[in-house]
């Protein structure tokens, strides 16, 4: 099937859910390589083949993270998550990372909804007797009458040893107790703990062969599987639904001293399940994306440290559920880092969207082409300065900033004549290389862009009779807008195209407004980058002797 000479392609409906993000700080280039890039480039790619792709995303305002950040800044946990999910918005945007629509669970008009989904949820769960209670020890501060869990307990994580914070470990993916937590203790110094016995509810996951086939026919590596296979081992074919926090959605408690808060982690589950029913009102279906006959293909992006939460808390809970598919796709990304260390708020070890995104010389298309360049599902990868600097100067400022001036020097005037069948061909081609890369049960950034790289190097296209010039820049358009959308908007759109690039326009002859310059990339030196880098990484920090 051709999606550019008029074969017909009925559109097809997809949600996309990256991770709700923390509202405890801005976003990180960690943040955004990943998950939200993903989402962002399947989504336009989607658009690209004419299908209807909707991303919904949004704040996890009840991380223990957002107390935490609101006792540091002497605030309230309300304000902080305010303060930071519209701060967190302004990064996606910035990045051109497109939001459909962005949940906010403590703000009108999501709370209402929110909370409606929650008691729906936990009633029918209870109905199935997936809702089970379980005595469990607990440290508490008998000083500050804080209990410590989520991220005011640390510690070293009982499978690899790793420094922790909360209940699961960002080295190994695993999850666990807090009393399975080695050498445990509390983030303030705040007195002595003590382990009191308390009650709190659990949800009862299904056999774990079953869940294990449903992942495997999810498509999901086999080492998230042993991920998940360690964690229902531990602890008992159980996950967590409630936790003694005082900020969180408030559950029924069971002892007059103790606060019941919804878990974070189980409330994704209720988050998708809004998600869905938000995608069926945006969308015109009128059915929540996660019913089984939906006809929606359901996506979600996320890091390796969120295995336990997607796989277990929401995929494991769709299937006590009885009424609901779980997601279609589970893509699972590994560490973004910086100069080889793991980014880090705390440590201001960070580059910031934001100042990124806001640096006049840099540009938005140049981060996103050099992350989207990453193998995240394969492996572990990192920004490197030397690198980046390489990457925006030799291959798109001097490398293909250079080819789209030559071929805009080249454009007809008026109409073009038809393209070579062969330039339709190569372009069919390449636009099935990004779908099998960006639509599928494994998605790979790098292979979208390398389709993207062998149009931009096929001097064939560019310098064929027939206005090669201009269907050369016109397919560039189709490839590019996954990877670089400004870039990709711009020459569409000089070309006579209407709002974004569009495989069923590809061939409307439309003239080039030749009037206009041709986009392109600046080049980027040492001190532009300087300017966004931690001082971690800013040179006059890594001289010996420097700030001693």
């Amino acid at each position: 099937m051709s999606l550019l000479t008029g074969d017909t392609h009925t559109p097809r409906h997809y949600l996309l859910v990256p991770p709700e993000a923390t509202p405890n700080g801005p976003l990180h280039l960690g943040h955004v390589g990943g998950p939200f890039l993903w989402s962002d480039m399947i989504a336009r790619h989607l658009r690209v083949r004419g299908d209807l792709p909707l991303v919904i995303t949004g704040s996890d305002v009840y991380e223990s993270y957002v107390a935490l950040k609101a006792h540091a800044e002497d605030s309230t946990p309300g304000e902080v998550a305010a303060r930071y999910g519209q701060r967190i918005q302004d990064d996606l945007a910035a990045l051109r990372i497109g939001v459909d629509a962005f949940i906010v669970p403590d703000e009108e008009p999501w709370r209402e909804q929110f909370e409606q989904e929650v008691a729906a949820s936990i009633e029918r769960l209870t109905a199935r007797d997936a809702v089970v209670t379980r005595t469990e020890r607990v440290p508490h501060c008998a000083a500050s009458d804080r209990w410590v869990v989520g991220g005011w307990l640390q510690g070293r994580c009982p499978e690899c040893g790793a420094g922790i914070a909360s209940y699961f470990c960002e080295e190994c993916s695993a999850h666990f107790l807090p009393e399975s937590v080695v050498e445990p203790r509390p983030l303030l110094d705040e007195g002595p703990l003590t382990w009191r016995e308390i009650s709190s509810l659990f949800l009862r996951l299904p056999d774990r062969d079953v869940l294990d086939t449903t992942l495997a026919d999810l498509g999901v590596a086999d080492r998230y599987r042993a991920t998940v296979a360690r964690f229902l081992e531990r602890d008992g074919l159980t996950v967590r639904l409630s936790a003694p926090q005082t900020w969180g959605l408030p559950l029924p408690a069971a002892e007059p001293d103790v606060p019941r808060a919804l878990f974070p982690y189980a409330g994704i589950f209720m988050f998708a399940r809004l998600a869905g029913a938000v995608h069926g009102r945006l969308s015109g279906t009128g059915v929540n994306a996660f019913d089984p006959d939906s006809g929606v293909t359901t996506i979600t992006t996320l890091g390796v440290d969120n295995v336990i939460p997607t796989l277990v808390s929401i995929v494991g809970t769709s299937l006590l559920h009885g009424d609901m598919k779980p997601y279609d796709r589970c893509l699972i990304n590994n560490f973004y880092r910086l100069a080889g260390r793991k980014f880090s708020t705390s440590a201001r070890h960070a580059i910031w969207a934001a100042d990124i995104a806001a640096s006049p010389a840099i540009g938005v298309d140049t981060v996103r082409y050099y992350l989207a360049g990453a193998d995240l599902e394969s492996e572990a990868a990192s920004f490197e300065t030397a690198d980046f600097l390489r990457t925006a100067n030799a291959t798109l400022a001097d490398g293909l900033g250079k080819r789209i001036d030559a071929a805009w020097s080249r454009l007809p005037e008026g109409p073009p004549r038809p393209p070579a069948p062969a330039a339709v061909d190569l372009l069919d081609s390449l636009l099935a290389e990004q779908s099998a890369a960006l639509d599928g049960a494994r998605v790979s950034t790098r292979r979208a862009v390398a389709a993207l790289d062998r149009w931009c190097a096929d001097d064939a296209v560019a310098h064929a009779a027939d206005d090669g010039a201009y269907w050369w820049l016109k397919g560039l358009s189709l490839l590019a807008f996954p990877v670089m959308p400004d870039l990709a908007e711009l020459v569409w759109q000089r070309l006579g195209g209407a709002g974004e690039p569009r495989a069923a326009a590809f061939l409307a002859r439309t003239p080039a407004h030749r009037d206009r310059p041709a986009p392109g990339f600046g080049r980027v030196s040492a001190a532009d980058l300087d300017a966004c880098l931690p001082d971690t990484l800013r040179p006059d920090t890594l001289r010996p002797g420097a700030n001693a």
